[in-house]
């Protein structure tokens, strides 16, 4: 009772917690509250991420933010509770969301560009029409896709595939078709005789 009565009191003021992530579940995270409520103790809870679907960012164990009431119940539209919310005003934490919030330890690279970035890369991809493109970028590299039309850059090559063939660029020189373009021969007649000729230019 004495919980219900503290978050209760804290919903009704309207106030923003600040909170840790303690897991992650997909666009659920769990938090535990970085505040003295003595004499309640809050318990940890778990409530949905500010953010759309279409914009996914990478929250991490540890991240700080805020525990931010909306104006009534949410549970009907992030999926932790169904029903259907009413105007009136929830006396629990049903109603929370968690928005991160920077910090001076977690400086931008570049505080003049837009930063994408998460523990595993980042993805970038279409969800509708009939040819799907991506752009994913990770610890292994970078495939830009378009169709059956890819091209990888990895640490020490590139490789392109489009029409059924397949260009490589690495250290050993550039294969076309699984064929090391620089020291190929291929052989032709010029009148009686057979002579080959290399595939490199000099």
């Amino acid at each position: 009772m004495a919980v219900n009565r503290a978050l209760e009191a804290i919903q009704n003021a309207g106030k923003s917690l600040p909170c840790e992530v303690t897991a992650v579940d997909g666009a659920i995270v769990t938090v535990k509250f970085n505040l003295d409520t003595a004499p309640w103790t809050l318990p940890p809870i778990s409530i949905p991420k500010r953010e759309s679907p279409w914009t996914r960012s990478p929250t991490q164990i540890g991240d700080m933010g805020l525990a931010v009431p909306a104006g009534t119940y949410l549970g009907g539209i992030s999926g932790l509770g169904g029903g259907i919310a009413d105007m009136r005003n929830p006396g629990n934490l049903s109603a929370l969301y968690f928005e991160p919030i920077s910090s001076a330890d977690s400086p931008p690279p570049n505080v003049n560009a837009a930063t994408v970035q998460g523990p595993e890369g980042a993805i970038i991809q279409t969800t509708a029409g009939s040819t799907p493109s991506s752009v994913v970028t990770n610890q292994s590299g970078t495939t830009v896709t378009f169709g059956s039309t890819t091209i990888v850059v990895g640490a020490s090559s590139i490789t392109m595939t489009a029409g059924g063939e397949t260009v490589t660029l690495d250290s050993t020189g550039l294969t076309i078709g699984g064929i090391l373009f620089g020291t190929h021969t291929h052989p032709y007649l010029p009148g009686t005789g057979t002579q080959t000729e290399t595939g490199d230019p000099q």
